[in-house]
């Protein structure tokens, strides 16, 4: 049988438009409803938003402000491998060695001495897709190559790399390109000349887990560290071990200069400073020290394979592929959630008054929507997402969640408040958790919320 409403069955709609802000108060001019609240079920049956400043990467500062750098190949250090390796006998080499991780003479980052050339991809860039992504490391690639192609490389420039490269007059070798698998997997094509000139710097765990997946017994770092991905210009073959830095910091437990052993403690303390300031674990680590180490290569081999004017090994395409599908594992973007300052009775999204925000009154999987379409060979590759415009996460064709409320005498104002689940990655367990921000707004985005208020009589 159908049911019939009776006369006594009250239902209000309160709806709300929202521009360049994620929460709004409101005010009704009389009581909204006319009996106590737990009289009453309430549900949203709309909800659209557009929004353009929710980034699919994790914003990061300090040593990690970078999502990902394109770093010079150094002259090798002078450096005997220790066995088994260990951050003392490294820092025995750091403490003599020149090359940092900062900017000036002794510099390690060629960004940082070529302005027009912009050889790193900020995370604080607003990338809301993996298309925008794959275009920015490709503009990344394009500096590179055109770096390369103007005699960068060749040893000017303050470019005292490990090797050097020649181009040819109005030169347009592709040394540098990004391509993305159908199975998520990104592949980055480099010729010998590149891979001999340049590595790969990815800062923060959070990102090496996002580009490279989970830990692998082939990774060869001897302290854990998947920070500098080389690949060797006459093999092909990849390792985290060829630039070497100390992470581990010892504890800052500063003995006091006073008393008799004033100077040693102060000995002591300056030490304790300094080998700290040579790790990257320290909150200076952009002064941090790296060790270069040299690729085996013949003599012989050198001018064939760095000098284009030799031969054309140079440009010979050597691919290396990530272990993990940048899909998921760069996509921090989770859900979005509508807090309201409604009394709502027993939520089923409340987990003991420990989440923020304390009253959710709906949540919705966020809208990426990547799709990708190939041939049978997996080539042709052409990906989709949804555009940054107006999307409806709750309509009419969607089953409305009702909440029971509880008692309160009348309801004259409203606050509303929209909240991201986001994806945060614990570097101490090496994990991924979840954590509810405010969802960042541009001064374009915009919202509409409709509230359905519907009596239980």
């Amino acid at each position: 049988m159908a049911n019939v409403n009776k006369p006594t069955t009250e239902s209000k709609y309160v709806s709300c438009f929202a521009d360049s802000r994620p929460d709004i108060d409101i005010t009704f001019r009389d009581v909204l409803l006319k009996r106590p609240t737990d009289h009453y079920l309430v549900g949203v049956d709309n909800f659209s938003m557009t929004s353009t400043n929710v980034s699919m990467i994790e914003p990061t500062t300090g040593d990690y402000a970078d999502l990902i750098r394109v770093v010079r190949n150094r002259t090798p250090s002078n450096y005997v491998a220790g066995t088994p390796e260990t951050a003392e006998h490294l820092d025995a080499a750091l403490h003599v060695e020149n090359h940092m991780l900062s900017q000036g003479a002794g510099g390690g980052y060629l960004r940082n001495h070529i302005d027009q050339f912009n050889l790193a991809i900020s995370s604080s860039e607003i990338i809301l897709s993996i298309q925008q992504l794959m275009h920015r490391l490709n503009v990344l690639a394009a500096d590179v190559n055109r770096f390369m192609n103007t005699g960068g490389a060749t040893g000017a420039n303050n470019f005292d790399g490990e090797f050097g490269y020649g181009p040819t007059a109005g030169e347009i070798t592709e040394h540098l390109r990004f391509a993305m698998r159908s199975d998520g997997m990104l592949q980055i094509h480099g010729t010998r000349a590149f891979w001999g000139c340049f590595s790969f710097e990815i800062p923060s765990p959070q990102y090496q887990f996002g580009f490279f997946g989970d830990r692998q017994t082939s990774d060869d770092n001897d302290f854990r560290l998947r920070r500098f991905l080389s690949v060797h210009p006459l093999t092909g073959e990849p390792t985290f071990n060829k630039i070497k830095v100390n992470p581990v910091l010892k504890p800052k437990i500063y003995k006091p200069e006073t008393g008799v052993d004033a100077v040693a403690n102060a000995n002591y303390n300056a030490a304790l400073r300094a080998y700290n300031g040579r790790t990257i674990a320290d909150a200076g680590a952009h002064n941090a020290k790296v060790l270069q180490i040299a690729s085996v290569l013949g003599v012989g081999q050198l001018g064939s394979l760095f000098n284009i004017h030799a031969g054309a090994k140079s440009a010979e395409i050597i691919t290396f592929t990530t272990r993990a599908c940048i899909f998921s594992t760069l996509e921090r973007r989770v859900a979005i959630e509508l807090g309201v300052s409604l009394p709502i009775k027993n939520s089923p999204m409340i987990d003991h008054s420990k989440e923020t925000p304390d009253f959710v009154l709906g949540r919705w999987i966020w809208r990426s929507d990547s799709r990708v379409e190939s041939n049978d060979e997996g080539g042709s590759r052409r990906y989709g997402s949804i555009l940054p415009a107006c999307i409806e996460y709750q309509g009419p064709q969607d089953r409305i969640s009702y909440h029971e409320l509880q008692a309160q005498a009348k309801i004259q104002t409203l606050r509303l408040m929209l909240f991201a689940r986001v994806r945060t990655f614990d570097q101490p367990t090496e994990s991924w958790k979840m954590r509810v921000i405010q969802l960042p707004t541009n001064s374009t985005d915009w919202w509409h919320m409709r509230l359905h208020f519907v009596s239980k009589d």
